[in-house]
């Protein structure tokens, strides 16, 4: 595994949390797959995947994390055509248009009779502690995404 796109970070304090405490800390955000009605879920996972026994992975004072993402895909487009079948049969039925009101609640209904069936799309970000130098550095291509990692770092140890 090698660093891609390094987004570096500072800490405002000194970091003097030990590689036990952290670990005990970052398990009360361990990742957990998505259930049949959620969307989307976040947390820590074994930085070394199978091979791994921890949520960290320490050598030379330095700590590796790794954060995964999981979220449900469903195509605007399938979600689009559905309701259009669903409100023209119930316009047809009742003879009349229906309110904005009324096409989103069956909008919101239609996703989740779809949800269970959605596809899930995976992702690892992973993180690096630099405790000695006071750095925390995240493998993001992104900003947003390494603010979400920094945002469960920062949850998960207060």
């Amino acid at each position: 595994m090698w660093f891609k796109n390094l987004q570096i970070y500072r800490f405002t304090r000194p970091f003097d949390l030990t590689v036990d405490q952290l670990e005990t800390q970052l398990e009360a955000c361990a990742f957990t797959p998505c259930g049949s009605q959620d969307i989307s879920r976040f947390g820590w996972v074994k930085p070394l995947g199978k091979f791994g026994s921890t949520l960290t992975h320490s050598a030379s004072g330095h700590i590796l994390l790794c954060a995964r993402k999981e979220e449900k895909m469903l195509p605007g487009t399938v979600v689009k055509e559905m309701l259009a079948e669903k409100v023209e049969a119930i316009e047809f039925e009742q003879g009349r248009a229906l309110k904005k009101k009324e096409k989103e609640a069956l909008k919101e209904e239609i996703m989740h009779t779809l949800l269970p069936r959605a596809f899930s799309r995976t992702s690892q970000t992973f993180a690096w502690i630099s405790p000695a130098d006071n750095l925390r550095v995240v493998d993001a291509g992104s900003a947003k995404k390494a603010d979400d990692v920094l945002a469960l770092l920062r949850k998960s140890i207060g």
